[in-house]
């Protein structure tokens, strides 16, 4: 089975929580993570996590095949389009966006790059 290498943008409280399960799973590994925010930052260093410099860094790593966003909402759509634009694939928390149009441009760019977008719906398998 094909391992996939993971970055996350965003590194808040949702984030520690996705590093941790997808570290448990033998077809995917984290590269790295990058956050605006030092704190955000240092604390990935204090779990031994790879910190990129900047997002540019993490959406210019060759080994990176899947962005995670977990950032504000406010801003899922521009880092969206620019990971795809960079050949990534997109899982982004939700919500997606505040706008509809704004989720209609992040799928025109899914299709024009030929990357997959979707959305973590971290409760779909609840009791």
């Amino acid at each position: 089975m094909k391992k996939h290498t993971l970055a996350m943008v965003g590194f808040g409280g949702m984030a520690g929580w996705h590093y941790d399960l997808i570290e448990k799973l033998d077809e995917m590994s984290v590269a790295g993570i990058w956050d605006i925010r030092e704190e955000r930052r240092e604390y990935a260093r204090s779990r031994q996590i790879h910190v990129y410099e900047s997002q540019e860094e993490l959406l210019a790593d060759e080994k990176v095949d899947l962005v995670l966003i977990a950032t504000p909402n406010d801003v899922h759509k521009s880092i969206a389009i620019e990971a795809m634009k960079a050949g990534k694939n997109v899982v982004s928390e939700k919500p997606v966006t505040l706008q509809t149009a704004d989720l209609q441009e992040m799928i025109d760019a899914s299709k024009k790059y030929g990357r997959f977008l979707t959305v973590h719906q971290n409760r779909r398998w609840d009791e």
